[in-house]
């Protein structure tokens, strides 16, 4: 199945979900695989030093909605990325 391929995605149009923080765009794909909840914080944590988690896609400029969407990818720790 394509979810157990172990592969992230970043769109072009970056595919966040505009109701969401930061944080909950990067833990969405997590809570999908069921990852545990300590586990999925400690890896937004990491993956999020440079971002700015309370905000919104909106109060974003695009290159920090490119690197939230690349967050969100780090995140699952998959062995390849598709850009």
């Amino acid at each position: 199945a394509p979810g157990r391929r172990n592969v992230a995605m970043v769109f072009q149009n970056y595919a966040l979900y505009p109701p969401m923080t930061v944080a909950e765009n990067m833990a969405f794909g997590l809570r999908n695989i069921r990852v545990e909840p300590d586990v999925l914080r400690k890896r937004i944590a990491e993956a999020a030093r440079i971002l700015v988690l309370h905000r919104r896609p909106s109060q974003l400029s695009g290159g920090q909605r490119q690197r939230v969407a690349i967050g969100r990818a780090i995140v699952k720790e998959p062995k390849a990325f598709l850009f």
